[in-house]
């Protein structure tokens, strides 16, 4: 499991075939399915959205997407301070179904879904939905005008409006401020992945318990420190195979590993192949 980190308030974009592992980010994201079917899990449940269904992912959990065989869905993630209205919810409360199977009002959610699509893509962009994919800019990076911003924001309030009022929420037991950890680890291990890094010094560096680190790792991330470690190395070092001309040894040693075995085991593990088949 992978934790994200965004800088854009708004981003939505029309995603064909989405495949995603298991990741969190501290930003809301909804699936609309526009055809075909996508299998998506969020903390845990499992549901095969077809085409008119929809999906929410609250703030810090654990999801991921998978295609069986072909789908188009538009995807919207954005920072719940973007909706502050609604922060209370995303703080404080979790979906008891993330799905909805057969949303009341369908018209009026594709029209919300289509109008917030069409505000926020790139001028001259296609009709809704698109047959070929194209990306929408982020509101925050790319040129759009602050009243296309006021408008995006009007859409995507009655939107989740519309999405919350169908779905039940249970208030989240145990709160502490997760999000704020799980941002720290991440950032902390972008930076020294590449070094001898134990879990007792990570949680030295960042001035928690060892113990609490591990509880983080376990309960919002999904897996365990070494496992996220080893992910993160072996990402680092699919880039460097095909984008450096380093050799396979300097690859392994650059990227964090201590020896060229647990190199190998990690990207069989991982990528089903050893370094040398990926390489150049």
């Amino acid at each position: 499991m992978i934790y994200q980190n965004w800088d854009e308030y708004l981003f939505v974009k029309v995603t064909y075939n989405n495949n995603y592992h298991a990741h969190m980010h501290r930003q809301v994201e909804i699936f609309y399915v526009l055809d075909g079917a996508i299998e998506i899990t969020i903390s845990g449940q499992k549901k095969l959205l077809k085409k008119g269904m929809v999906s929410i992912a609250f703030p810090n959990v654990v999801h991921e997407t998978f295609t069986p065989e072909h789908s188009s869905a538009v995807m919207i993630i954005f920072n719940h301070t973007f909706l502050p209205d609604f922060s209370a919810e995303f703080n404080t409360q979790t979906p008891k179904y993330p799905f909805l199977d057969c949303p009341q009002q369908a018209e009026q959610l594709s029209m919300l879904i289509k109008g917030l699509l069409e505000n926020t893509q790139k001028p001259g962009g296609e009709d809704f939905p698109s047959p070929v994919g194209t990306d929408a800019p982020c509101i925050g990076t790319a040129p759009v005008h602050p009243t296309d911003t006021r408008i995006s924001k009007g859409y995507l309030y009655l939107l989740t409006a519309m999405i919350l009022s169908q779905m039940p929420l249970a208030r989240l037991e145990n709160l502490y401020d997760s999000a704020g950890i799980c941002q720290d680890i991440s950032s902390y291990l972008n930076q020294h992945f590449t070094e001898e890094l134990s879990l007792s010094q990570l949680a030295d560096a960042l001035g928690y318990s060892k113990y609490h680190i591990s509880h983080i790792f376990k309960e919002k991330f999904g897996c365990s420190y070494n496992d996220y470690l080893k992910r993160l190395r072996a990402e680092h070092a699919m880039g460097l195979l095909t984008h450096s001309e380093l050799s396979v040894t300097e690859i392994c040693f650059a990227s964090g590993f201590s020896s060229l075995r647990s190199f190998y085991r990690a990207f069989r593990e991982i990528y089903g192949s050893s370094p040398r088949a990926l390489s150049p």
